[in-house]
C-alpha cells in the first residue's frame, strides 16, 4: 500500500523515489499511473520523499489533469526548459539530466534515490548513466523485491473495490459472451452467423471488445481459444477458426476496469456437449480449484499451494512441471500470481526456488488458476477466479460466474 511506502524505504535507507512517465493509459507504467489514480497525465516526473510527501512535475498543458491527482504540482514550465536546452548547444540529454538535478535541489532531495517508470533501455540506461555521472545523487536499482513492487502487495480499500468492480464488469462481459455463442444456429456441429458464414474465433473476440466497451473496460487482447489452442495456456486463440460444438474453449479475459485495475478470470466451456475425458478433467480442475481454495490462508508460503496442486494432479494420473519443468502435457503452469495495476504481480505460486519465498498478506488480491492440458488430444481447461485477503486475514473469493463447462445451445 501507498502507507507502507516511508517505512519501506526507511528500511531500504532510500532517501526519495523518481517514477518517470506516462501513465498507464498510454503505457504500461504501473508505478507511474499507481500514484496519478484515474488522471490521464501523458507524461512528468513524479518525486516521493521518505517523509510520504509526493510531488509531480507536470507539463502546463496537463495542469488540469495534474491537479486531479492530489499531488504536489510543480508545473515544469517554471525551468525553461528551452533556455536549458539552448546552455547547452542542444544537447538534450544534458539538459534532461540538469532538469532533474535542479527539481532535487528545489524539493532538498538528495542521497540515494530509487528510479521507476517505463523507457526503452537504451533512453533509461543513457539517463541514468548521465545523472551518475553529473554525482548529485546515488542511483539505487534493485532487480527484485523492490519497493515499489513491495507496496503493490497488498491494496487499500480504494484499490480493493476498484478491483472488485472491474471482476463484476468483467463477468457481465463473459455473461454476454455466453449468451452470444448461444444465440447463433448450428449447422454440422458448427455455429452459423445470419449471412450464413461460419461463426470464427475471430467475431467472438470482436464482440467481446465491444461487450468490454459497452462495460468501460479496456484492454489489449483476450485469450479466446478452442480445440489444440486451447490446450497452449497462452495461446491468444486463432482468428479464423470455427466455432464448434463439442470443443473446449478456453476464455481468459484479464481486462482494466475504471481506475486501471485489473480482473483476470477464466472459464472452459463446450458448446452444446463435452466428450467425456473433457469432462473428467474440468471436474478434476474444479476438484483441485477447490481444494486450493480452501487451503488458501496467511500461513503458508505460496510455493506450497504450488506443490500441493501438483500432487493431487499427479495422484489422478497427470504429468506435472513438478517433475519436469519443460512438461507440456497435463498441468504445466504456476496455480496463480497477484494482480493490481498489472496483471502479473507478486506474490506468485511457483514450485520451490523458483521465487523468492513469500506469503499472502492482509490486502493481498490474486487469482487460483489450476488447468490440464493435452495438445495432442485437442483439448485445455482452466477455471481462474479472483480473491483478496481481508484486513482479519480471511480469504474472499471477488468472482462469482458460473463454472459450468457444457453451455447448452438453444
Amino acid at each position: 500500500m501507498k502507507s507502507d511506502l516511508p517505512r519501506l524505504m526507511r528500511e531500504r535507507n532510500l532517501d526519495a523515489l523518481l517514477i518517470f512517465g506516462p501513465d498507464g493509459m498510454d503505457a504500461a507504467n504501473t508505478p507511474f499511473t499507481y500514484f496519478v489514480n484515474e488522471a490521464h497525465v501523458t507524461s512528468g516526473l513524479i518525486i516521493v520523499k521518505q517523509d510520504g510527501s509526493m510531488h509531480l512535475v507536470h507539463h502546463p498543458m496537463e495542469r488540469d489533469e495534474a491537479a486531479h491527482t492530489g499531488l504536489n504540482l510543480i508545473n515544469r514550465a517554471k525551468y525553461r526548459m528551452p533556455d536549458i536546452i539552448k546552455q547547452y548547444n542542444g544537447d538534450r540529454l544534458k539538459a534532461e539530466t540538469e532538469l532533474i538535478r535542479r527539481i532535487l535541489k528545489d524539493l532538498d532531495v538528495q542521497g540515494r534515490i530509487g528510479f521507476y517508470g517505463v523507457e526503452t533501455v537504451n533512453k533509461s540506461f543513457s539517463l541514468l548513466k548521465a545523472i551518475a555521472d553529473e554525482e548529485f545523487c546515488q542511483i539505487v536499482t534493485e532487480y527484485e523485491g523492490d519497493v515499489m513492487s513491495h507496496a503493490f502487495k497488498t491494496k487499500d480499500a480504494r484499490e480493493t473495490e476498484l478491483i472488485r468492480n472491474a471482476c463484476g464488469l468483467t463477468e457481465l462481459v463473459i455473461g454476454a459472451t455466453r449468451d452470444f455463442l448461444r444465440s447463433h444456429r448450428v449447422v454440422q456441429e458448427t455455429l452459423i452467423k445470419a449471412d450464413g458464414d461460419p461463426l470464427t474465433i475471430g467475431d467472438a473476440k470482436s464482440f467481446i471488445r465491444r461487450e468490454m466497451a459497452a462495460q468501460n473496460v479496456y484492454g489489449s487482447d483476450v485469450i479466446f481459444a478452442i480445440g489444440r489452442d486451447a490446450a497452449v495456456p497462452h495461446s491468444s486463440g486463432t482468428l479464423s477458426d470455427r466455432i464448434q460444438l463439442g470443443k473446449t474453449i478456453v476464455f481468459d479475459i484479464f481486462p482494466r476496469g475504471p481506475g486501471g485495475y485489473h480482473a483476470d478470470i477464466t472459464r472452459t466451456w463446450c458448446l452444446g456437449y463435452a466428450p467425456d475425458d473433457v469432462v473428467q478433467a474440468h471436474e478434476q480442475v474444479l476438484q483441485v480449484h477447490t481444494a486450493m481454495e480452501a487451503l488458501f490462508d496467511v500461513e503458508h508460503e505460496t510455493w506450497q499451494y504450488q506443490e500441493a496442486a501438483c500432487a493431487m494432479f499427479e495422484a489422478m494420473g497427470h504429468p506435472t512441471i513438478s517433475n519436469n519443468p519443460g512438461e507440456t502435457n497435463g498441468y504445466v503452469h504456476g496455480l496463480g500470481h497477484g494482480f493490481g495495476l498489472a496483471v502479473h504481480e507478486s506474490p506468485g505460486m511457483s514450485n520451490q526456488g523458483l521465487r523468492p519465498v513469500e506469503k499472502f498478506l492482509s490486502g493481498t488480491i490474486f487469482c487460483n488458476e489450476p488447468g490440464l492440458y493435452y495438445p495432442d488430444k485437442g483439448w485445455g481447461v482452466r477455471i481462474e477466479d479472483d480473491y483478496w485477503v481481508t484486513l482479519q486475514g480471511k480469504i474472499e473469493r471477488l468472482t462469482e460466474f458460473d463454472r459450468s463447462l457444457i453451455v447448452p445451445m438453444q
